[in-house]
C-alpha cells in the first residue's frame, strides 16, 4: 500500500525577506511633503487674503447704500465715516486705523430743519476684516485720473471709550451724501459728484501711518452720482484707472 505525502507548503515556498526603506529615501520622501505643505501654506494664505479684501469690499458697498438710504429718507445729509485717528497708544484707536467705518447724519429739529454742524452716528460702527485698509492714497489717485469727489476729513464723537472712559471725538475721512442721495465732494463743488473707494490687504507697523500694501491685493469702485457702484475687475484695473 502506497501513500502519498504532500510536501509542507514551506518546503515549496521559502520566505522571502525584504529589504525596508533606507535612511536616504525617507529623508527624500520627508522633505517632498515640507515642499508641499510649504506650497499649500502660502495658497491658503493668499485665499485668506483675497476672502478677507472681498468681504471688506461687499461691507463697504453696503454702508455707502446704508448712508445714501438715510440721507434720502430723513431729506439730510449723510456721511459714511472711515477712522482716521493715528493714535497706537490706545487701543481703540490703533484697531480702528482706516479700517473702522460707521454712518452718520447731519442733525435736525422736530421740524426737520437743520440745527448747525452738529452730526451724529447713526449705525453700530463695523471693523473691516483683519489686515484690510481703507487707502486714501489709493483711492485720491483714482479719484484724480477719473474727475470725481473725494473723501474729507472732519472730528466726530464715535462710540467707544477713550482713555478717560468717555466718548471722544477722533479724526475721520467721510464719503458725503445730500438729501437727494447724490454723492458729492462738500469741499469742491467742481468736482462731477461721486467718488472712487479702494481698500487694500497690508501690514502696518505701530506709528506708520500708511499701510504697506501686500502683493498688490487691492480691491475698490466707484460711486456714481445716482448711488450706483462699479466694481473693479482686477488690481490692475485700479492701477490703470482713467
Amino acid at each position: 500500500m502506497h501513500t502519498n505525502q504532500t510536501p509542507q507548503r514551506s518546503d515549496l515556498n521559502p520566505s522571502v525577506q525584504r529589504a525596508g526603506f533606507t535612511l536616504v529615501e525617507i529623508m527624500a520622501v520627508m522633505m517632498v511633503i515640507a515642499i508641499l505643505l510649504s506650497v499649500a501654506a502660502v495658497g491658503i494664505q493668499n485665499i485668506d487674503r483675497g476672502q478677507a479684501t472681498t468681504t471688506a469690499l461687499s461691507v463697504t458697498e453696503s454702508l455707502f447704500d446704508e448712508a445714501r438710504s438715510a440721507a434720502v429718507g430723513r431729506g439730510t445729509r449723510a456721511r459714511l465715516l472711515i477712522h482716521k485717528e493715528l493714535n497706537d497708544e490706545e487701543l481703540d484707536d490703533r484697531e480702528r486705523y482706516l479700517s473702522y467705518m460707521c454712518v452718520a447724519v447731519e442733525s435736525t429739529n422736530r421740524e426737520g430743519d437743520v440745527q448747525g454742524a452738529g452730526w451724529e452716528v447713526i449705525t453700530r460702527g463695523t471693523k473691516l476684516p483683519s489686515g484690510v485698509y481703507f487707502s486714501p492714497e489709493e483711492s485720491e489717485r483714482v479719484s484724480d485720473s477719473i474727475g470725481v469727489g473725494k473723501a474729507g476729513t472732519m472730528r466726530i464723537d464715535l462710540p467707544g471709550s477713550g482713555s478717560n472712559g468717555a466718548d471722544s471725538f477722533k479724526e475721520c475721512y467721510y464719503f458725503e451724501f445730500n438729501a437727494e442721495g447724490v454723492c458729492v465732494d462738500s469741499d469742491n463743488d467742481g468736482l462731477e459728484p461721486g467718488a472712487a473707494v479702494v481698500l487694500i490687504s497690508g501690514t502696518r507697523p505701530r506709528n506708520v501711518e500708511e499701510p504697506k500694501l501686500v502683493k498688490n491685493n487691492k480691491v475698490g469702485f466707484v460711486v456714481w452720482r445716482n448711488g450706483r457702484t462699479s466694481i473693479f475687475r482686477s488690481p490692475e484695473q485700479i492701477d490703470l484707472a482713467r
